[in-house]
């Protein structure tokens, strides 16, 4: 009994080694027929015209033109979307004054590129040179012009030192620039700044700025100068006043709006 035990335990030994060749024969077999679809996949992703790019398309853009883009990232158009680097695209598109960031998305039937632009977005324009330059509220210089830009707050009473296009402004008294940057964006944090046609600080005891080319506004210093931009949204929104009303509302009375038609 103990022999016949024996050889059924040899056997069974025998069985289960036998069992597990055959376990891995099948496994490399899998292997090796997978990795053969894998090279056959890539070969038809990075070496057939299957997957060249047919399509590019940009959103986002208002201020940059279509033609701009493509101007400065290149022709796209017939190269394979796989290998072609996203990172490409955002370096090059990088260097227009008016993006502010670039996300680039790969679509793969049809094959096509998606370019999504968020452009920088301007704050102010201000004499310079004999010209107009236009910037944002960081302080980037987005572009130089001989006219005017229809829709951008002028400001006056300022003297600009340096304006190259894709770099930061410089005014030509360093604390006055804190001063008036550090207005614009509470400008901007109000709500108010996109409806601003000009805006003066010649004189910083008595800053002011036109309010839809209706309301002339006088707030004094810039002491409190988000306050007082509270103050004139209370007025403007008040019953008082229409989307009609003209006049002038005067902030720099401590705790005051005062409106005189």
């Amino acid at each position: 009994m103990a022999k016949r035990a024996g050889e059924k335990s040899i056997q069974a030994r025998h069985d289960e080694r036998r069992k597990k060749r055959i376990r891995e024969q099948k496994m490399r077999r899998i292997a090796f027929f997978s990795f053969l679809a894998l090279v056959a996949v890539l070969i038809v992703m990075f070496f057939t015209p299957l997957f060249n790019i047919k399509n590019v398309e940009t959103v986002g853009n208002s201020r940059i033109s279509n033609e701009e883009i493509t101007n400065t990232v290149g022709e796209i158009a017939g190269k394979n979307l796989f290998s072609y680097r996203k990172g490409k695209i955002k370096s090059r598109l990088g260097k227009i004054a008016y993006v502010d960031k670039v996300s680039v998305k790969k679509r793969v039937f049809p094959p096509t590129i998606v370019i999504d632009i968020k452009e920088c977005v301007p704050a102010f324009q201000a004499e310079y040179a004999g010209a107009f330059v236009v910037v944002d509220k960081p302080g980037k210089v987005l572009e130089q012009t001989a006219e005017k830009v229809e829709g951008v707050p002028v400001m006056e009473g300022v003297t600009i030192s340096s304006a190259k296009v894709g770099e930061a402004v410089a005014f030509k008294d360093a604390e006055l620039q804190k001063t008036v940057m550090l207005c614009i964006e509470n400008m901007d944090k109000a709500g108010i700044l996109k409806d601003i046609t000009v805006m003066s600080f010649a004189d910083m005891t008595n800053i002011t700025f036109n309010y839809q080319s209706r309301l002339d506004v006088i707030c004094g210093t810039h002491i409190d100068f988000q306050r007082k931009l509270a103050l004139f949204k209370e007025a403007v929104n008040s019953n008082k006043l229409t989307e009609n009303s003209r006049g002038t509302i005067n902030l720099s009375t401590t705790g005051k709006a005062i409106y005189t038609p």
